[in-house]
Parts: C-alpha cells; structure tokens; sequence
C-alpha cells in the first residue's frame, strides 16, 4: 500500500510540475486581458500574486483526489482548473450584471467558459455548501484552463475566513461527523452574507 501511494505521490508531483509549467507560458496574455476586462467593468482584481497555485497544494489536490490510480490522476491533473486562477470582486448593486459582461468580453476575445458554478443559488438549500460566489472554469485559446471567481467583498471575506475549515473538510483523514460539523458552521457563516441582487 505505501509503495502505491509514494508512486501516486510520485506522479502527483510530476503532473503538478507539468501544469504549472503550461500555465505559466500562457499566464501573461490571459492576466493582461483579465486586467483589461476588470478595468473596463469596475472590477476589483485581487490576489494577483497568488493566480498560481503552490506546487505543494497541487500535488496534495491531486494525490487527494486520486485513488491510487496512475490513469486517474492524470485525468484529475487535465481537469483541474485552479492552477491559474483570479478572482474579481464587485459591489452587490453591479454583481449580476457585470460577471456576465465579463463573460461576454472573454468570450469576444475568443475564451470559452466551460463550467459555471453559482453557489449563491445553494443558500439555504440542503446541500449548501457554505460558500458564496460564482467560479467559472475558463479555457483559453491556447487551450489554457484556469479558474475566475466572482464576489463581493463580503463573500471573499467568508471565503478567507473559512479556508482553513474547507481544507480541514476536504482532508481524505477528516472523520465524517467533524465534515458534518465542519459543513454546519460553514452554512451558518454563509447565512449571514447579503446575496446580490438578480443573481
């Protein structure tokens, strides 16, 4: 068994340094028009120093997520969409209208969004998961994937002020009932932030 899972740490790490290597080749075109697009729709880009994810963070994502099968983490490794990421804050009156114009614009400037998750739709629903913003996972035209997220300034405080219980959470060695726990005390912070209006 620790022979499989230094090997699948092995290969965590190899993937991890692959992804971060294609990120960093396309990293200043896409942060330009990132720039270009929060500038244009009085966007807040914050965190620029941290648009990579650490090469340590990365190998444990991918070694979390994995179940110890070589062909399934390079699955995961492809699929993942946070090795470059940004986050724009808005105020609540210009959320719903200004995220989807962001959209618009990199869609023109030939990105496609490939998912979108709006978990401000999950308030106070049961599978709430005691988070608030909107991530979309975008793909560049060199066919670079990365991660933009959408808040207010309230809702990134909650994110950064709960971080710490996500990775407890998402931890393969937190018991179930802490993840309950833990998932309690994530909705009830979560209930507390006001939800832009029309979103």
């Amino acid at each position: 068994m620790k022979i499989l899972e230094f090997t699948n740490q092995t290969k965590a790490s190899e993937l991890a340094e692959q992804l971060l290597t294609e990120a960093k080749k396309h990293e200043p075109q896409i942060t330009k028009d990132i720039q270009a697009v929060a500038k244009l729709q009085n966007a807040e880009l914050i965190g620029l120093e941290n648009k990579f994810k650490s090469e340590l963070s990365l190998i444990r994502k991918l070694t979390n997520k994995s179940i110890l099968s070589q062909i399934l983490i390079e699955q995961i490794a492809w699929k993942n969409n946070d090795t470059l990421r940004y986050t724009l804050l808005f105020s609540p009156d210009d959320y719903a209208k200004n995220h989807k114009l962001v959209l618009d614009y990199l869609t023109e400037k030939g990105y496609e969004t490939h998912k979108l998750w709006n978990a401000w739709k999950l308030k106070e629903n049961r599978n709430d998961p005691g988070y608030r913003g909107i991530n979309a996972t975008i793909i560049s035209s060199q066919n670079q994937v990365f991660e933009l997220q959408f808040h207010t300034a309230e809702s990134f405080r909650l994110k950064t002020d709960a971080h710490n219980l996500y990775e407890e959470k998402r931890n393969p060695k937190t018991g179930m009932k802490r993840k309950a726990e833990i998932s309690k005390i994530m909705q009830e912070l979560a209930s507390e932030i006001v939800r832009p209006k029309g979103i």
